[in-house]
């Protein structure tokens, strides 16, 4: 039989719905960039000197910050501590004064940028129940299980009473004890009939138990309940609310790239050198600043043995001992203010490599300075580039490492591999990570979909 036409109505409502939220959106873009025009041209010169204080702003006071933190002398850091102070109220005051000028048009560009982006999200949204809405529906598992580190966060599972609320969704729990492998349980528990695993963690918790879901070929559940969470904010995950992450079990299904330095798989990157230095450093998860303070100056000054690091660039050319060489599953974003240090994608296939080979404060203010702006070009201080593979020898035969944040001594040389979807992860229904255009409502991407859901050419548009 053939479906009544009053069954297609609901879903027309919805598409002619988003079609008029569509040209909303655009409309809305289209006065935000008359109004930023109009204020450009009626301010050319103000916002020219507003840029160039911020320019020169971002360069000075990274350099000065830098060698406040590497000074020994603590009249220099005093020095150095008043001259950033002193470039952070220049830049308060310039903007104080460039707003008051223009307090009305500024916030009204403000609300009509919000306005866009809210509309631009919603015209862009997936309709409920479409292909779109996320990858393939999750089966109904059997026996889901979950490991929980009670150490990550400070306490933070227990806190918010997580053992006990994926209990009730019948999922099996067990606590990571000290001393106790990751792996080990994981592995045991798939064993015993786990048809799907799961890491209640920090970012350093989550591999060894991902590593038996590739391994197995099982599903994989990552529930953000440690201090930072990189890996579930590339994901799309609520880092605030670690109980919605329950949800993945009956969620969704996507396919990431995993990566691996010879036999120890990593999900988000390794890093050498200084960071890898200050990470081992026994003091570290409690003073993290104060612990990098101690380390990264006596590197800096080369008072620390070297490692003898080498290493073949993009172009073959041999390098050798840079101070932090990070090598990652997929590309960080250092371009855009709005995504520093995030992955837009998490199954592009790739290696990031970078490289910082700055031998002084000056050159690493001059980096620093250079990411702030967003002009982050190759040169003798700086590299990075992308690759499938990648290897670094080393004089002495293990190298301290940091692998996802954690310490680790690894055996050189170091073979780095990646794996393109190699994890399939599980997430809560509708989560949308970094890389759709959904997500990032400015993009030249998300503008080119606006056009298409409006003009009624979404699927032709998208093929």
């Amino acid at each position: 039989m053939g479906r009544h036409p009053a069954a297609d109505r609901p879903r027309d409502g919805r598409v002619g719905r988003r079609r008029v939220v569509a040209w909303a959106a655009l409309a809305a873009l289209a006065l935000l960039v008359a109004g930023l025009a109009a204020l450009v041209a009626d301010n050319l010169s103000g916002l020219a000197w507003l840029g160039l204080l911020a320019v020169a702003g971002l360069a000075v006071g990274a350099a000065v910050s830098w060698w406040a933190f590497t000074t020994r002398r603590r009249w220099k850091r005093l020095l150095n501590i008043g001259l950033a102070a002193l470039v952070v109220a220049l830049l308060v005051v310039a903007l104080l004064t460039f707003g008051a000028h223009n307090a009305a048009s500024l916030l009204g560009l403000l609300l009509v940028g919000a306005a866009f982006a809210a509309a631009a999200r919603a015209a862009l949204a997936p309709p409920p129940g479409s292909e779109a809405a996320g990858g393939p529906r999750a089966t109904a598992f059997s026996r889901p299980w979950l490991l929980v580190n009670p150490g990550s966060g400070g306490g933070r599972a227990a806190r918010l009473g997580l053992a006990q609320a994926a209990g009730q969704l019948g999922i099996e729990v067990r606590e990571l004890r000290p001393g106790e492998d990751p792996e080990q349980l994981a592995g045991d528990a798939v064993g015993r009939g786990a048809d799907a695993i799961g890491m209640a963690g920090g970012d350093g918790s989550l591999g060894p138990v991902a590593r038996v879901a590739v391994a197995h070929g099982l599903p994989f559940v990552c529930v953000p309940v440690g201090t930072r969470n990189h890996f579930a904010r590339d994901l799309g995950l609520v880092r605030a609310d670690p109980l919605k992450a329950l949800a993945a079990f009956t969620g969704e299904e996507r396919r990431v790239d995993v990566a691996t330095v010879g036999d120890r798989l990593f999900l988000n990157n390794v890093s050498l050198g200084a960071y890898a230095a200050v990470v081992h450093e026994p003091g570290y998860r409690a003073r993290k600043l104060g612990t990098a303070h101690a380390v990264l100056p006596a590197t800096i000054r080369g008072e620390r043995d070297p490692l003898g690091l080498s290493f073949q660039g993009p172009g073959g050319d041999l390098h050798g001992e840079p101070l932090v060489l990070l090598v990652s599953n997929n590309v960080y974003e250092l371009r855009s203010p709005s995504e520093l240090g995030a992955r837009r994608h998490l199954d592009a296939g790739v290696l990031q490599v970078s490289a910082l080979r700055a031998a002084d404060g000056a050159g690493i203010a001059g980096v620093l300075a250079r990411v702030a702006a967003g002009r982050v070009g190759r040169s003798d201080a700086w590299s990075q580039w992308t690759a499938t593979s990648f290897r670094v020898a080393a004089s002495p035969p293990r190298l301290p490492a940091g692998v996802d944040g954690e310490a680790a001594v690894l055996d050189a040389p170091l073979e780095f591999r990646i794996w393109p979807g190699a994890l399939r992860v599980l997430v809560p229904a509708g989560t949308v990570g970094l890389g759709p255009p959904g997500a990032r409502p400015f993009s030249r991407d998300a503008v080119r979909r606006l056009w298409a859901v409006a003009r009624g050419r979404e699927q032709r548009s998208l093929t």
